[in-house]
């Protein structure tokens, strides 16, 4: 069984996984991350442009193109890899190479429209100007720079299977095996995990999502949270309600036998009743090191963040108006201790 634990960003699926660590039964890879999945030019833009809804061959020309530039992300110095460079590199490469069902050099529209009008402009020229006179004076083709060599891939055979084996591989260089029960931060997103489960063997998602309230604060005061959470709208709390409404609005938040949906502030509040779910959605038992990796009693301080934060309380007041939904009744527990450490 593959099991991803996923949020929206910032809303507490580390401490779901913390837990899930204290289970000697799972296979928990905290330190690696699979997001080929739903990634721009991952998975789910293969499946688009090959096998759902392919234009002509150029959607899967150019799907394959950026699918093969942003595997040379793995090549970046100094930035930390969570997968070893050369097995992903490997595994990928491998991957989208058994897609391809034929290849030419040639040119297509991609390649003159790349955001920078000079270049654009010299590889008109080429097309226009070289490539015809180059051709009639040798009688060859030229297969030279800015022609590039173009992919044929139309609903390529097995691709569902190959994206299996694939994750498989990516599995396996995390140091574990796909075979058990394995567990990975952020594989699927928090809005539409279902997206990806065609990609993976046996899969579960536990989603996990957070108080708008906290989640301003967390975003707007990022230097508190070790920097993280700067990808959110955190100057205009307008802005940010927005934006955390229209990411939840279009999903059906209801358990299935594949998609356990998990509050933050249910595992530290309303942790033993929690932990009951979370185990019968998995089907594990032996939690062997309660509170070991998950303490609530840390996490608890970075629940109900505006009272750490008074002068917040018009932007406070706004979100609940705007997202009553979606707020946490913190109002039947203690008030937080903030003596303690946030993290």
């Amino acid at each position: 069984m593959f099991v991803g634990v996923c949020g929206y960003g910032a809303t507490g699926s580390s401490a779901v996984v913390g837990l899930l660590k204290e289970y000697p039964e799972l296979v928990v890879c905290d330190k690696s991350e699979i997001q080929e999945a739903f990634k721009v030019d991952g998975l789910q833009d293969l499946e688009y442009h090959l096998v759902k809804q392919y234009s002509r061959h150029i959607s899967g020309d150019a799907a394959i193109v950026r699918f093969k530039k942003s595997i040379t992300y793995y090549k970046t110095p100094v930035v930390k890899k969570t997968i070893p460079p050369e097995k992903y590199i490997k595994a990928a490469n491998e991957f989208v190479d058994s897609l391809i069902q034929g290849s030419w050099y040639g040119i297509d529209n991609i390649d003159y429209n790349t955001g920078h009008p000079f270049l654009n402009f010299i590889i008109l020229l080429y097309k226009k100007l070289v490539f015809p006179n180059y051709e009639k004076l040798t009688g060859h083709s030229f297969d030279h720079w800015p022609a590039r060599k173009m992919y044929l891939s139309i609903n390529p055979e097995g691709f569902y299977e190959k994206a299996k084996c694939y994750t498989d591989e990516l599995i396996r260089a995390s140091g574990a095996d796909p075979e058990q029960t394995v567990v990975f931060d952020q594989v699927f997103e928090g809005n539409a995990p279902q997206n990806c489960f065609p990609f993976f063997r046996d899969p579960k998602a536990i989603v996990v999502d957070r108080d708008p309230r906290d989640l301003w604060l967390v975003s707007k005061y990022a230097r508190d949270a070790k920097g993280e959470a700067r990808f959110m709208p955190r100057q205009d709390v307008k802005v940010f309600v927005e934006y955390y409404k229209r990411l939840r609005e279009n999903q059906e938040r209801k358990d299935t036998d594949r998609i356990l949906f998990v509050r933050f502030e249910d595992v530290i509040y309303n942790y033993d009743e929690t932990v009951k779910r979370i185990e019968a959605f998995l089907g594990c038992e032996n939690h062997a090191e309660p509170k070991k990796y998950f303490k609530p009693e840390i996490s608890i301080n970075n629940t109900r963040l505006m009272d750490r934060y008074p002068q917040c309380k018009k932007e406070i007041e706004y979100i609940e108006k705007m997202l009553p939904e979606y707020l946490f009744d913190f109002s039947k527990y203690p008030k937080v201790d903030y003596s303690g450490v946030m993290f």
